[in-house]
């Protein structure tokens, strides 16, 4: 078990005296000491099979606290360890539940962001607002991504452009689900329930408008995704139908000169121009008139 206070000096967080993590301001845990009852905590059952099947984010009021759990989507192309963990907040101590390792080397790399940790419930709301912090960059990367695969779509559609468009329109998924679960824990924190309701709900309201506008962004995004594969398509089909002209035409250029073939292969015996001695030039330039009429007619009513 980790415990830290709030420092004194610089306004963050410090390492709480040894014997005194269960009763610090934040409380790191693993599944495993819960388990085991080590950590002292009500409703421990509720919590380990949360983030046992930990796969959105949520929170729900509690007999003496707010218990819940937070799932950060992956938000690099890197496949980095995603950071998980079950929460329980109480009055006086936020409780972690999780990989102590990676909560501890996060909590550790956002403490000099933190400040005014007076109570758990706002040390809870600026850890979840790291969380968010840098999303409008990662939001503007993959519009980004999105313009250039736009950009390529006149000259040609790469082969694994549908791969990366459906790869994004599902990461875009994620995080849509992602700032709706948060906004919905940001309402309930804004509740008279939640202690203490007076002092918390601007912040949380502040919080909650942050997620809605990044939850508006994607959406933007979404529909930026769908467009580009409607157009992407309109533009398959564009160029499908433009061979299938110049397939119809060609087919309709050379269909006299199959008649004139087939017509003149039978060789009947009474047939005059087979003993005449311009027939085949003859053929040649009928077949020759024939091709360069249907070539004006075809230009002439914009056929090609």
């Amino acid at each position: 078990m980790i415990g830290y206070d709030m420092d004194p000096t610089g306004g963050g967080l410090c390492p709480a005296p040894h014997g005194q993590e269960a009763q610090a301001l934040l409380c790191i845990t693993t599944p495993g000491e819960l388990r085991e009852g080590g950590g002292g905590l009500p409703h421990d059952r509720e919590l380990l099979h949360g983030l046992g099947s930990a796969r959105y984010c949520k929170a729900e009021q509690g007999r003496g606290g707010v218990m819940g759990t937070i799932r950060v989507p992956q938000k690099s192309g890197r496949r980095a360890q995603r950071l998980s963990f079950d929460f329980y907040l109480t009055e006086k101590t936020l409780y972690c539940i999780g990989d102590a390792g990676q909560l501890r080397q996060w909590v550790e790399k956002q403490a000099g962001h933190l400040h005014d940790l007076h109570t758990p419930d706002r040390l809870l709301l600026q850890l979840m607002g790291r969380l968010i912090e840098d999303d409008i960059l990662y939001l503007s990367h993959i519009e980004r991504e999105l313009e250039r695969l736009e950009e390529q779509l006149p000259r040609s559609v790469q082969r694994d452009f549908f791969l990366t468009l459906t790869g994004y329109r599902q990461k875009l998924s994620e995080l849509n689900a992602y700032y709706e679960q948060l906004t919905a824990i940001g309402e309930l924190m804004q509740l008279p329930a939640c202690f203490p309701a007076v002092q918390s709900a601007p912040p949380w309201e502040n919080f909650t408008k942050r997620c809605e506008q990044l939850q508006g962004y994607v959406h933007l995004l979404r529909e930026n995704a769908l467009q580009l594969r409607e157009l992407s398509q309109a533009l398959q089909s564009e160029r499908q139908n433009k061979v299938m002209g110049v397939l119809t035409v060609v087919t309709t250029l050379f269909l006299p000169l199959t008649l004139l073939t087939g017509w003149y292969g039978m060789n009947f015996a009474n047939m005059p121009e087979l003993q005449w001695q311009y027939g085949y030039p003859a053929v040649i330039a009928a077949s020759v008139l024939i091709v360069v009429l249907e070539i004006i007619f075809f230009k002439k009513n914009r056929f090609f």
